[in-house]
């Protein structure tokens, strides 16, 4: 069993090398979409943290381990632009990639909704210390030239998202946050052993209810053209009287022949919308597929604050819902 999944985990992070590191996943992106979509950046009326922690395959070493923040303010006299950033780390086995990123947004008005166009720039640093791979009596990774030096690339990227919705009514939206297919490179400069692939999102969600109860269906679309399956995230979420946030989505992969695109998880989301601003969230992802006889389950952490104005925080009447 140790050697099977020493294997798994040598063979996942070859072959993550070998066509780049996927984005992050997270499956309490509802509350927070700017890292996907910078259309979303001053999509709320006041300046918004958020955090999020995530522990992917619990008891699998070197399975994926993320962390990312966020912020962002809407600007102007009648806030028709925003600006914001976030800084992101993901570690998965040997490789580590720290991503850094700048948004803007401007908001066109149509009646009671807007249209966002955003941009988004910056970096991702990503670090992979193969010399740090062990092997056993059955496996040997000395002879493997693969795993004969640690590689450093620095890249650079920018992305484009559109983002339609209606304050704590509904929204929809596609991007592509990086839209450059960087070639990462050996330590030599020259030859190319790996590269990054354009990720698509297509997003959307809709409240419906009063404040004593509402009800929140949201889904999420990631593509990789050529490259994975189709990912599709389907979630449904109740908020209790404007305080209790609870609900469960399902995540799968399908329109390829890949023999792991199939169900991967699903998903119990709980959260708390204090008055003041603060919001605590809680994911825990049960997995469906093959990788279920090795690991407990996936675990997600959320932390966000809004503040109303530069002085302070006030009691929210209305809370963000999206």
């Amino acid at each position: 069993m140790k050697q099977f999944i020493l294997a798994a985990v040598l063979l996942l992070s070859i072959s993550l090398v070998a066509m780049a590191q996927r984005d992050a996943r997270y499956t309490q992106y509802m509350f927070n979409q700017q890292m996907i979509n910078p259309g979303y950046t001053g999509s709320a009326d006041w300046l918004s943290f958020t955090g999020i922690g995530r522990l992917q395959w619990a008891g699998i070493d070197g399975a994926p381990k993320t962390a990312g923040l966020s912020v962002h303010t809407p600007l102007g006299r009648y806030k028709k632009f925003g600006i914001g950033g976030y800084v992101e780390h993901d570690r998965i086995g040997v490789h580590n990639q720290t991503n850094a990123f700048a948004s803007y947004a401007y908001k066109f008005i149509l009646g009671e909704s807007r249209l966002a166009i955003g941009l988004q720039g910056g970096v991702a640093y990503l670090r992979s210390d193969f010399t740090q791979v062990k092997g056993n009596e059955n496996i040997d990774i000395t002879i493997d030239n693969a795993f004969a030096d640690n590689q450093r690339n620095l890249l650079p990227n920018f992305g484009l998202g559109l983002y339609l919705y209606q304050p704590n009514k509904y929204y929809l939206g596609v991007s592509a946050p990086h839209l450059l297919n960087n070639n990462l490179r050996s330590d030599d400069g020259v030859t190319t052993i790996a590269r990054q692939y354009r990720h698509y999102y297509a997003m959307g969600g809709v409240v419906i209810g009063n404040e004593d109860f509402r009800v929140r269906p949201s889904f999420l679309v990631k593509m990789v053209p050529t490259q994975a399956p189709i990912q599709l995230d389907a979630n449904l979420m109740f908020l209790l009287k404007e305080v209790l946030w609870f609900g469960a989505s399902y995540r799968t992969a399908f329109g390829n022949s890949d023999p792991f695109a199939q169900s991967e998880s699903i998903n119990g989301i709980l959260a708390f919308q204090f008055p003041m601003g603060l919001k605590l969230g809680y994911a825990y992802d049960y997995t469906l597929s093959k990788l279920s006889n090795f690991t407990s389950g996936s675990h997600e952490v959320m932390v966000g604050l809004d503040l109303k104005d530069p002085k302070g925080m006030g009691r929210f009447v209305t809370p963000r819902y999206f």
